[in-house]
């Protein structure tokens, strides 16, 4: 599961760093000579527009044994008078000291924030610090003071209750849990949503990766990996235990239209790969939608999605 980590930033320091590395993103071309060509690979893959959000913490106190317990997908609550003003998900971390020196310079003590960690979905909140702490049984009149990372049952408490989870980085299952999971009948309608939440994780890291941006299959417009759905070319419900199985079924399909218009059977893809329309439309926004996606290569298309593809258009004709 996904934690929490408190981040107060209302001192002067902290306020400049926000400004300088999440209010304002750092090109990957501007701090390359500082990264190693591994990290400079995933940041790309990550990053593909090269705008990086940064955010770091200095050695001092216990601050290193908290930074280790950060993970893809734990979110960052920045706090400052009396509110939390702002979020941000994790996507990877480093220790690299001459990098934040370079971003950061030196605090009084003669630290830097070389506990490193980027981060992506930045958003804007004004949540009171009194609603914050009821939500984990926190007196009223806590103040957020130092970094800290919260614990599971803490940090679902927070999502709950402020809807702060990401959309994109959910926690990762391997492929062993993945078949074991999407055969499993859970017994309640919590247990169910928490399988199907890993089961989208999985499929999510197979389709994107790390990446923050990517391709609709069907109208090949790039978006953010967040407007993006893993898409069930069969419909899910209707798939045997094999199919459910194989990760051929899903095709990354954007929220924008194209998710809507193929689960709803107005287009599919026929036996070449070339997507069709499969209705009568009389809307005329519709129509123009689909005249720029209808006769264009759905991407992927191969000879292990051909079958479901061919389902589909069998189902909604």
């Amino acid at each position: 599961m996904s934690k929490i980590i408190l981040q107060p930033s209302g001192n002067k320091d902290a306020r400049e760093h926000y400004e300088d590395t999440l209010a304002n993103p750092v090109k990957l071309s501007s701090i390359e000579k500082f990264i190693s060509q591994k990290h400079k690979e995933v940041l790309d893959e990550i990053y593909p527009d090269g705008n990086l959000f940064i955010w770091g913490v200095t050695p001092a106190g216990n601050n290193i044994g908290k930074w280790n317990k950060i993970n893809s997908g734990d979110v960052t609550l920045f706090s400052r008078d009396g509110a939390i003003y702002s979020s941000a998900v994790t996507t990877y971390k480093f220790h690299n000291k001459n990098l934040a020196s370079f971003l950061w310079d030196f605090d009084s003590k003669g630290q830097t924030w070389e506990y490193i960690y980027f981060l992506d979905e930045v958003r804007e909140h004004k949540i009171p610090y009194i609603n914050f702490n009821r939500s984990i049984g926190y007196k009223d009149n806590y103040i957020i003071q130092g970094f800290n990372v919260l614990d599971e049952e803490k940090s679902r408490k927070v999502f709950e209750d402020f809807g702060l989870e990401s959309s994109t980085y959910i926690p990762e299952i391997n492929q062993e849990e993945y078949i074991d999971l999407v055969v499993d009948i859970p017994s309640t309608e919590e247990s169910y949503t928490a399988k199907r939440r890993l089961e989208q994780g999985f499929l999510r890291k197979k389709l994107f990766s790390n990446k923050t941006s990517s391709k609709c299959g069907c109208c090949n417009k790039e978006y953010p990996v967040s407007m993006l759905w893993c898409s069930h070319i069969k419909k899910r419900s209707k798939c045997n235990d094999d199919e459910k199985r194989d990760f051929n079924v899903v095709l990354p399909m954007c929220r924008f239209g194209c998710d809507e218009l193929f689960e709803k059977g107005y287009i599919s893809v026929d036996n070449s790969g070339n997507i069709i329309g499969l209705k009568k439309i009389k809307n005329i926004n519709i129509k123009n939608y689909l005249s720029d996606i209808i006769g264009a290569k759905i991407n992927p298309f191969n000879e292990s999605n051909a079958k479901y593809f061919e389902w589909h258009r069998n189902y909604h004709k």
